[in-house]
C-alpha cells in the first residue's frame, strides 16, 4: 500500500470542530450570501412569478366556469349532468390550485438559506479536513512518533475583525493567544538545553520554508548554552546537503508548521532520519 498506512490516525472530533470554528468568518459571510440570494429568490418569485401564474390559473378557470354557464343554460331534460359534473370538478381542482399559489415567505426562506449555508460550509471544511494531508495540530508529531513538544507559537490574527471571538475560541480549545515570539523562543531554548545536556550539534531542520528555519534557529540559539550548536537545513526530501549534515549531527530538531506542513513529507523526514539512528530531541510548531 503507501506510507500513509503508517501514520493513518483516527480523527479527533475536538481538533475537527475547532478547525471548523476558526473558520468562523467565512462561514458567517457565506451563511449572509446564501440568505440574501434565497430572500433575492423569494422576491422574485413574489413579484414575478407568482404573478404570471396566477393569471394563467384564473384564465382556466373562466374558461371552465364559461363552460359550466353554458352547460346549464340548457334546458333541464337536456343538460348533460356527467359534463356538468366534471366541469365542477375541474372548477374545484382549479381553485385549489389557485389557493395553493401564495408568496414566499421572505423570513423562511432567508432562514432556509442561512441554514443551508452554515451546513455547507461545516460539510465542506469536516471533508475538506479529514481528506487534507496537512499537519493538524501542535500534538500529531507528538502520538504519531513520540518526539517532544519544544514550544509552539499561538496563531496570529492580527488586524483581523472581531478579534474576541478568536480569543475566545482560542480559550475554549486550551491556546494561550497572549504568549509573544519572545517567550515561545525561551521556552524551546529551555527545553532545548534540558534534553541536550552533553551538548553536541543539532540539526535544525524540517519541510517548512527555509527563511523560518534561519529565523528561528537564529533567534534561540543566544539563549542556548556554549556547547549547543545549531545547523540549519532545508527540507531534507529536497535537499542533498541537509542528507549530508544529518549524518554528521548527534541529533535532530524538527520545525513544522501547523495547516501548512504535509504529513507525507513529514513520514519521509522521521524514515530519513530513523535510517540513520538519529535521535530527534523534539519539535517546533509554527
Amino acid at each position: 500500500m503507501g506510507y500513509k498506512e503508517e501514520y493513518e490516525q483516527e480523527i479527533d472530533l475536538k481538533d475537527l470542530l475547532f478547525h471548523i470554528l476558526y473558520r468562523w468568518r467565512s462561514i458567517l459571510l457565506i451563511m449572509i450570501l446564501a440568505g440574501a440570494v434565497a430572500i433575492a429568490y423569494a422576491s422574485v418569485y413574489n413579484m414575478v412569478v407568482l404573478p404570471g401564474d396566477r393569471a394563467e390559473v384564473r384564465g382556466r378557470m373562466q374558461e371552465q366556469m364559461k363552460t359550466l354557464e353554458e352547460l346549464e343554460e340548457v334546458e333541464p331534460e337536456q343538460q348533460d349532468v356527467a359534463a356538468i359534473t366534471a366541469a365542477n370538478e375541474q372548477i374545484q381542482l382549479i381553485q385549489e390550485e389557485l389557493d395553493g399559489l401564495k408568496e414566499r415567505d421572505l423570513m423562511k426562506y432567508c432562514i432556509i438559506g442561512i441554514a443551508v449555508g452554515l451546513f455547507g460550509m461545516v460539510f465542506c471544511y469536516g471533508i475538506g479536513y479529514v481528506l487534507s494531508d496537512r499537519m493538524r495540530g501542535e500534538r500529531e508529531l507528538l502520538e504519531r512518533y513520540g518526539y517532544h513538544l519544544l514550544g509552539t507559537f499561538p496563531r496570529r490574527r492580527k488586524g483581523k475583525l472581531l478579534q474576541g471571538i478568536d480569543r475566545l475560541v482560542e480559550k475554549k480549545e486550551g491556546v494561550s493567544g497572549q504568549t509573544t515570539d519572545e517567550e515561545v523562543y525561551g521556552i524551546i531554548s529551555a527545553n532545548i538545553t534540558n534534553l541536550a545536556k552533553d551538548g553536541g550539534l543539532f540539526l535544525v531542520t524540517g519541510t517548512v520554508d527555509g527563511g523560518k528555519l534561519q529565523r528561528l534557529t537564529k533567534a534561540i540559539l543566544p539563549m542556548l548554552q556554549k556547547n549547543v550548536m545549531l545547523a540549519v537545513g532545508a527540507d531534507m526530501n529536497r535537499t542533498a546537503s541537509t542528507v549530508e549534515s544529518l549524518g554528521e549531527c548527534d541529533a535532530v530538531i524538527l520545525v513544522e508548521e501547523r495547516g501548512r506542513s504535509f504529513r507525507g513529507r513529514i513520514q519521509k523526514t522521521h524514515e530519513n532520519i530513523a535510517a540513520v539512528e538519529k535521535p530527534v530531541i523534539g519539535y517546533v510548531v509554527l
